[in-house]
């Protein structure tokens, strides 16, 4: 795995004392090549994260005095040279952020990442993408040769080690069990993802403007879900579905171009649809339009056609790279 500090210019004064050992050949640019203040946003985000645990951890006691932050790596399209940067559109690609903890009731301390969300929006434009495991479950997952994380650690940037130690080496899952495990998802989330559209096209017939927006946001969900784990195996506990939709903007590109945030309606519409999921259902101050569902079924049939593309070509690939194995 890189470190951060292959791409910066020599600052030996701001890491000497605590990274010296980590520091190894200094290059000068990402894949893609990184701005001045992209390499800044990095460095805020991490300095953040460790900062708001450690203001956290002041005045604790027992199990989470010892709380303790093990790795902070930069994976996805910032650390692959993918990353998009189209404003007009309304789409910028997310810093994706992996945090590697030492227990797991720190993973389920949302108290400290909800506030580093609240502090990285209020300094950095682009969107953070966060993800929280602990080592213990990183370490099962690359042994068991899980491919999201093999990815993150043979693409990914560290930008925090308290020890410098590398992430264990990935195991290798041969391309017919990958073929079948891609399969299982699609068999599922396919199902889900059609059925809950199903039941949005009745309800938009009918002018059930709340249940058709909530209807909406989860056939969204189960389709950027179905997508994620045919390509990946790996789905994140979000409901977020502009997070979701810049994870699988990784896989496919074409994933960037929907519900575009172009003109005021696109914007508001794609804002109404991702608070579904709690105001649609519970909220009496929830509003949407009957014009505005009837452009994001619009888009969501546009998911679902680029879902599938992207889903069955992943899965032509697992079966190309089985039949070649068994030759």
């Amino acid at each position: 795995m890189k470190k951060l500090l292959d791409y910066l210019p020599y600052r030996e004064s701001e890491y000497e004392a605590e990274q010296a050992s980590a520091v190894g050949p200094r290059l000068q640019t990402f894949p893609k090549p990184l701005s001045e203040r992209k390499l800044q946003d990095i460095e805020t985000i991490a300095t953040i994260i460790r900062d708001v645990l450690d203001e956290f951890m002041q005045g604790r006691s027992g199990k989470r005095a010892k709380y303790r932050i093990n790795k902070i790596i930069l994976f996805g399209s910032h650390a692959t040279g993918t990353w998009v940067n189209d404003p007009a559109n309304g789409y910028v690609s997310d810093y994706d952020i992996l945090v590697i903890v030492n227990q797991i009731a720190l993973v389920e301390e949302y108290e400290v990442w909800h506030a580093v969300e609240d502090k990285v929006a209020r300094r950095i434009k682009s969107p953070l993408g966060l993800i929280v495991h602990t080592q213990r479950d990183i370490n099962e997952m690359l042994k068991e040769g899980h491919y999201f994380f093999k990815d993150i650690r043979d693409q990914g940037i560290e930008l925090f080690s308290v020890d410098g130690k590398a992430l264990p080496l990935a195991s290798n899952i041969p391309p017919e069990e990958q073929f079948v495990i891609a399969n299982r998802h699609w068999d599922q989330w396919s199902k889900s993802s059609s059925r809950f559209l199903t039941f949005s096209q009745d309800s938009l017939q009918r002018e059930w403007l709340n249940e058709t927006a909530f209807l909406l946001h989860q056939t969204s969900e189960h389709l950027f879900a179905c997508t994620l784990l045919v390509c990946t195996n790996y789905l994140p506990k979000t409901h977020n579905l502009e997070h979701m939709r810049s994870l699988c903007a990784q896989q496919n590109p074409e994933f960037a171009s929907l519900f575009p945030a172009d003109n005021k309606i696109n914007r508001r519409s794609f804002q109404r649809l991702k608070r579904a999921y709690v105001d649609a259902r519970y909220s009496a101050h929830y509003v949407i339009t009957l014009e505005e569902l009837r452009y994001l079924a619009n888009e969501v049939s546009k998911l679902q056609r680029i879902t599938e593309e992207t889903c069955q070509q992943k899965m032509a690939v697992y079966s190309s790279l089985s039949q070649s194995t068994a030759e």
